[in-house]
């Protein structure tokens, strides 16, 4: 057995970044958040960027030991330390080697939960649910390629800020900071179209507290993608007051 970066000891789920994959499918989706919303959900260190956050749900295939998993991820912009990127506030996975590996290397709050979306014909239709809650219905219409000229979203190309908190065996914080992760994305196909989408009310995932009822754009990819390793651009010492 190689040395494991990961657990359990006789097993690791993962190994070392980078971790890549080829013919990724993602869906993406642009939103406004509610008014104020991302105020009062952004962890110490992050300021708000005035700006469309972004939706997307992914299905990522077999790769480098990784099982396929289908994901629910929602960006906010943000600013850390002068450079502007994404946070995360929620994120959804269908396996426990997707959610273990976000959260330990680089501090995605990943929870799992049932994500199902596909596209037959010229129609997208999806759902993300947990604990028998709805969180998320998506339905488009794919309409065409995507123009030569056209962009893909922001998001697409700027870091992701996460805030990595993990308590020690005793319950107290041992490690608090904020990580940059990296995204690499090489396209193979584009479509666009047009989506609804709507989020239901869950105490446990309050996801409809910051995306209201959407109607608009949707692109459509097929990609490679290569997550490689991250950093971390900020220690926080419990307690400190951070601008």
């Amino acid at each position: 057995m190689t040395q494991p970066v990961s657990m359990p000891w006789s097993a690791p789920v993962f190994g070392k970044p980078p971790h890549r994959w080829q013919g990724v499918r993602m869906a993406a989706f642009p939103f406004t958040p509610r008014e104020g919303a991302v105020e009062r959900i952004l962890p110490p260190g992050m300021e708000r960027v005035d700006a469309p956050g972004l939706i997307t749900l992914i299905s990522y295939p077999q790769t480098e030991g990784i099982h396929p998993y289908n994901e629910l991820v929602v960006f906010v912009p943000v600013r850390v330390e002068g450079v502007v990127g994404n946070y995360v506030p929620h994120i959804y996975v269908t396996t426990d080697e997707a959610l273990i590996a976000g959260r330990e290397i680089a501090g995605f709050p990943k929870k799992i939960a049932r994500v199902e979306w596909n596209v037959e014909g010229d129609a997208l239709r999806g759902s993300v649910s947990r604990w028998d809650k709805t969180l998320l219905t998506v339905e488009g219409t794919v309409q065409g390629p995507l123009p030569a000229d056209g962009a893909r979203p922001a998001a697409a190309g700027a870091p992701t800020f996460n805030y990595k908190l993990i308590p020690d065996p005793a319950g107290d914080i041992e490690i608090e900071e904020i990580t940059s992760t990296p995204v690499s994305l090489t396209p193979r196909e584009q479509r666009v179209g047009t989506a609804r989408l709507r989020c239901g009310p869950s105490d446990l995932d309050p996801l409809a507290d910051v995306i209201p009822d959407v109607e608009g754009p949707m692109v459509l990819m097929t990609c490679d993608v290569t997550i490689p390793p991250g950093a971390v651009v900020k220690r926080i010492t419990r307690g400190e007051l951070v601008a």
